[in-house]
C-alpha cells in the first residue's frame, strides 16, 4: 500500500517506554546535584518557559545553593543546553528501539512517528522551548541545534537503511530530505503545543508526508 492509498491499519503496539534516562526524570531523591539542578530546570520551564526562568528559580525548586549550580553550569543557557541534549540523546534512543526493523514500511513510519509523539508529549514545555526558544539564543546556541539536528538526520538515514526497506525498494533518505522532514516535524508540533491542541493530532500527516518521503514512487 502507498502513501495515497487509504488509511493505514495501525501497527503492532511497539512496547512502552524504557525507564527514563536518568533519576531526575522520574524521581529527584538520591539524584546527584547536577541531575536535581536539570530537573528544575524542567519543571521551571513547564510553568514559566525558558526566558521567564532564573537561576534563583532553578536553585529554589532545586532546594540548593546558587554556589552549588555554579559549580555545575556557568549559567542559565548551560543549564538548558544540557538539559536539551540529554532530553533529545534519550527521544532518538527509544524511536530507534520502538521500531520493529522487519515490520512494513508503513508500519516503521507509524511506529516512529508514535514514538516521536509520545516522547514530546511528556514535556510539552520543554519541547517548545527546544522549537522556539533556542534559536532565539543566537550563535551560543548553535553548537547545539548543529547537534540536534545531525543527531536526526543520523537515525533518519537509519531507519531507512535497514534490509526491510532496502528489500522494499527505498533508498536511505539523504540529508536533503532529512533535513526538509525534521522541520516539518518541529513546525508541526510548534503548532500543535501553541495552539494548546493533542500532539497526536500530527501524527496522521506527519507519517503521511514521512511515507510519501521514503516510498518509491511507481514507474
Amino acid at each position: 500500500m502507498t502513501a495515497g492509498s487509504g488509511p493505514l491499519a495501525p501497527p503492532a503496539t511497539p512496547g512502552p517506554f524504557a525507564p527514563l534516562p536518568a533519576p531526575w526524570l522520574s524521581s529527584p531523591a538520591g539524584a546527584s546535584t547536577r541531575d536535581r539542578l536539570l530537573a528544575a530546570m524542567l519543571e521551571c520551564i513547564a510553568e514559566a518557559g525558558y526566558r521567564d526562568t532564573t537561576v534563583a528559580d532553578i536553585v529554589r525548586v532545586a532546594r540548593t545553593s546558587r554556589r552549588s549550580f555554579y559549580q555545575e553550569f556557568a549559567d542559565k543557557q548551560s543549564c538548558f543546553f544540557a538539559l536539551l541534549t540529554v532530553t533529545n540523546e534519550f527521544m532518538i534512543a527509544e524511536i530507534a528501539r520502538r521500531v520493529d526493523a522487519e515490520a512494513s514500511i508503513e508500519d516503521q513510519v507509524r511506529q516512529a512517528v508514535s514514538s516521536y509523539v509520545e516522547a514530546s508529549e511528556r514535556y510539552p514545555g520543554l519541547t517548545l522551548s527546544w522549537i522556539r526558544e533556542l534559536p532565539a539564543l543566537g550563535s551560543a546556541a548553535q553548537a547545539v541545534k548543529d547537534e540536534t539536528m545531525e543527531a536526526w538526520i543520523e537515525l533518519f538515514v537509519g531507519l531507512t537503511s535497514t534490509p526491510t526497506m532496502a528489500a522494499a525498494g527505498v533508498v536511505p533518505m539523504d540529508r536533503q530530505r532529512a533535513i526538509f522532514l525534521w522541520g516539518g516535524f518541529r513546525e508541526l508540533t510548534a503548532g500543535a503545543v501553541e495552539s494548546g491542541t493533542p500532539l497526536a493530532s500530527i501524527i496522521e500527516p506527519a507519517t503521511a508526508a514521512s511515507l510519501a518521503l521514503v516510498t518509491p514512487r511507481s514507474e
